[in-house]
C-alpha cells in the first residue's frame, strides 16, 4: 500500500542543511522521518547533494593530520560508549518508518489522559529532546508556545490547530513566536507523531504543566 503524500514539506534552507549534514541529531530525524514518505524532497535532497559534490571536486586536495584517522575512530568509540542508555530498546517496529528503525527508543510511558510518549536518544549536548507521541482520538496535546525550536512530523493520523491540519508525512517547524494546541479530531483517529524540541516549552495550563513533568519537555 502507497504512503500518503504529504503536502506540508521542510523549506529549501532545511533541505540543504540537511543534505549538507549540518543539521542537529534532532532536527534532522524529524526531517528524515518525513523524506521516508515524501518522494519530492527525496529528489531536492539529491539535487543538493549533487551539488555539495560538485563544489568538492573543484576544492584543492588538502593534507590530513598524521593522527586524523586515530582521533576519529577514538571520537566514534567514545559516543557508541555514552549514547544508548541500558533502558533503551532497538526501535525494530516495522510500522515505523525506516529513519526511525535506525535510532533507540526508550519504552511508552504515561505523559497526560490520552498521551503517552517514547524518547528518542540523541545526543544531549545538542540541546534537543526527540519523542514519539501518540495521542488518542478527540484528545489535545496542552496550548504552549516555544523558547526554542519545535519540529514535528506526522507518522499515523492526524492532527490539527491554529496553522492548519497535518496528516501522515506531514512535517511542521515553529519558534518561539508561535502558540498552538494540536487537536486530533475524532474523525481521524489516534495520532502518532515524532517531536523534536529545543529549549522548555511554555505551557499555559496547570494540567498541560503536569504533563510537561512527566514529558520532560
Amino acid at each position: 500500500m502507497p504512503l500518503p503524500t504529504p503536502t506540508h514539506h521542510p523549506d529549501a534552507e532545511l533541505l540543504a542543511r540537511y543534505a549538507a549534514g549540518t543539521l542537529d541529531h534532532g532536527p534532522a530525524l524529524i526531517v528524515a522521518t518525513h523524506l521516508d514518505f515524501c518522494p519530492a524532497c527525496r529528489r531536492h535532497v539529491r539535487k543538493w547533494e549533487a551539488l555539495g559534490g560538485a563544489l568538492l571536486d573543484t576544492l584543492p586536495p588538502a593534507i590530513m593530520a598524521p593522527d586524523a584517522l586515530e582521533r576519529t575512530l577514538a571520537r566514534l568509540t567514545t559516543g557508541a560508549r555514552t549514547s544508548p542508555t541500558a533502558s533503551a530498546t532497538t526501535a525494530g517496529d516495522p510500522g515505523l518508518p525506516p529513519a526511525l528503525r535506525r535510532e533507540r527508543l526508550a519504552p511508552w510511558r504515561f505523559v497526560a489522559p490520552g498521551i503517552s510518549g517514547r524518547a528518542v536518544q540523541v545526543d544531549p549536548a545538542q540541546g534537543y529532546k526527540v519523542m514519539l507521541f501518540r495521542v488518542k482520538a478527540g484528545m489535545s496535546i496542552p496550548m504552549h508556545g516555544h523558547r526554542g525550536l519545535e519540529y514535528t512530523c506526522v507518522i499515523d493520523g492526524a492532527f490539527g490547530d491554529s496553522l492548519g491540519h497535518f496528516g501522515p508525512g506531514d512535517m511542521i517547524a515553529v519558534d518561539a513566536a508561535v502558540d498552538h494546541e494540536p487537536t486530533v479530531s475524532r474523525q481521524d483517529g489516534d495520532c502518532l507523531c515524532l517531536i523534536a524540541v529545543r529549549g522548555r516549552l511554555r505551557i499555559h495550563s496547570l494540567l498541560g504543566r503536569l504533563a510537561q513533568t512527566f514529558a520532560g519537555l
